[in-house]
């Protein structure tokens, strides 16, 4: 109750002291009087703390929206440099494995190389030993003339 209650109250039982005699303020009358205006105040906190509560809530409200804008931009700016470096990651191994191939490639034409000099080296082996054989043959067939030449001349 508010002030106006209680002096009504009082007002009526000041009436009644004067027609019914004298009616004494008592203790349970206080306590009475004392849980109304508990009520009142209680009431009064239960508004002001509804109040609070709903602006506490739109403050942490507006918080969360910042920090939720400021979180997605953090996020996007990670985002695009995890990506870049994705990216660059993936040239740089397109680029290594073309290399790679290209070494490869290399490799095996060098091998083809080899192998085809190998088998020409074996072949002019053989027609060096060949020549070398015609070359020994001429000698022997030479040295085999000159002597039945020396021996068919007459002694001088």
């Amino acid at each position: 109750m508010n002030d106006s209650g209680v002096l009504s109250r009082q007002r009526n039982r000041a009436g009644v002291e004067k027609s019914a005699g004298a009616v004494q303020y008592t203790a349970k009358d206080f306590q009475l009087e004392v849980l109304d205006r508990l009520e009142e105040m209680q009431s009064l906190a239960q508004s002001m703390e509804a109040s609070w509560d709903k602006k506490l809530e739109a403050v942490k409200e507006q918080r969360l929206l910042k920090f939720d804008s400021r979180t997605l931009i953090a996020l996007g700016a990670l985002t695009l440099s995890i990506a870049g470096y994705v990216i660059q990651s993936a040239g740089t191994i397109a680029r290594q494995d073309s290399e790679i191939e290209a070494t490869k490639a290399r490799v095996v034409r060098l091998e083809q190389i080899a192998n085809t000099n190998t088998e020409a080296r074996i072949r002019t082996e053989v027609q060096l030993g060949e020549l070398r054989d015609g070359q020994n043959e001429i000698k022997a067939m030479i040295q085999a003339h000159d002597i039945a030449s020396k021996k068919s001349q007459p002694a001088k």
